[in-house]
This record gives C-alpha cells, sequence and structure tokens, in this order.
C-alpha cells in the first residue's frame, strides 16, 4: 500500500468532528480519527460515522491505536509508540492501512519490521500535545529517517508552510492537527 496523504479529526462534538472529517475528505486520501477523551460509547460513534464518510467519499479512514475497533470496521490503524513493543506481527491484513507514531529509532525499526505503511515521527518542535518531550528538530528527523526504509511524515509544531521543508529533508509530507484546524476541537 502507497504512504497515504493525511489529516485528522480531534476530540470535539462527534458533530463537529464528524463534519471536519467530511471536510478533510477530497483534500486527503486518508483521514486518521483521535480522540483520547471520549468515552468508549462516544468513539465508537465518532468511529463509526467518521467510517461511513469516509467510505462514501472512496477515502480511508485510520483510527487512532484501536486495532479492535478498526479490524471490526474493515479500516486502519494508527499505532501509538507504546504498542509498538507489545505487537509481534502487523495487527491488520496487508490491504488494510497501518501506520505508526515513532519517537526514537528502536520504534522505527519495530513499525518496519511489523509491516506498517508510514510512520509519523517527532516531534520536530515544542507541541502542546507532548509537553516537555524533547524535538528532534530537521537534523534529527533526517537522522532517524535515513536509518529506515519506511514513507516516513513529520509531527510536531508544523503547519502547511513546513510541507516544502519537510519534502527536502526526505519526508513524504507533514501531520497535524492544531495548525490544521484553526479552532480548537
Amino acid at each position: 500500500m502507497a504512504a497515504p496523504s493525511c489529516t485528522a479529526a480531534g476530540s470535539g462534538s462527534p458533530g463537529d468532528a464528524v463534519h471536519r472529517t467530511g471536510d478533510a475528505i477530497g483534500v486527503a486520501e486518508a483521514v486518521a480519527v483521535r480522540a483520547p477523551r471520549r468515552t468508549a460509547t462516544a468513539w465508537r460513534s465518532l468511529a463509526e460515522a467518521a467510517h461511513d464518510r469516509c467510505r462514501a467519499a472512496g477515502a480511508e479512514l485510520l483510527l487512532n491505536r484501536d486495532i479492535a475497533l478498526a479490524a471490526e470496521l474493515g479500516c486502519g490503524v494508527h499505532l501509538g509508540s507504546e504498542q509498538l513493543a507489545m505487537l509481534q506481527e502487523r495487527p491488520l491484513p496487508a490491504d488494510v492501512p497501518v501506520g505508526a507514531s515513532c519517537h526514537a529509532l528502536a520504534e522505527l525499526e519495530a513499525a518496519q519490521s511489523l509491516g506498517c505503511d508510514f510512520a509519523v515521527v517527532g516531534p520536530l518542535r515544542d507541541t502542546a500535545t507532548h509537553p516537555g518531550a524533547p524535538s528532534l528538530g530537521w537534523d534529527g528527523f533526517v537522522r532517524l529517517r535515513e536509518q529506515v526504509g519506511l514513507p516516513i511524515y513529520a509531527i510536531g509544531g508544523l503547519g502547511p508552510e513546513d510541507i516544502a521543508e519537510a519534502r527536502r529533508q526526505g519526508a513524504q509530507g507533514i501531520a497535524a492537527i492544531r495548525s490544521l484546524w484553526p479552532a480548537p476541537l
């Protein structure tokens, strides 16, 4: 599977998140949905609604960290870095997208070994999502990218204005939430 062009929907009301998922379709080949503060019922409702919208539009959907629900819905999953060490094999069939968040070489190697289709590497800069986490900067990103053969997206404090630089540094592109959604969800 080719690495997708991705965007993300976050943690507002289910209606807001599904509406934004709909907005993302058409500008991205895949939509990654992440909603860490939702109840299990609200998460399932959001995932099902996003799945329906993505399927109708011909876009891939990746659910953040929820392998079981992704398998049930027949959509992709975006693995958290903590999940990589716990898995012995690719969690979904080869024709279903699997991505991974990585912050270090060992995580990238695990993602590659599992057969992930792509990785998101960062944070490149300071970010509210990972307060206090050390930033890689472009030099750190390049050092990691050069050691694996996976398609890699840069993340962490980046916005659309960083896409050209990300490409120059060997990234497929960027992944972002806050810089792409003007108002908090």
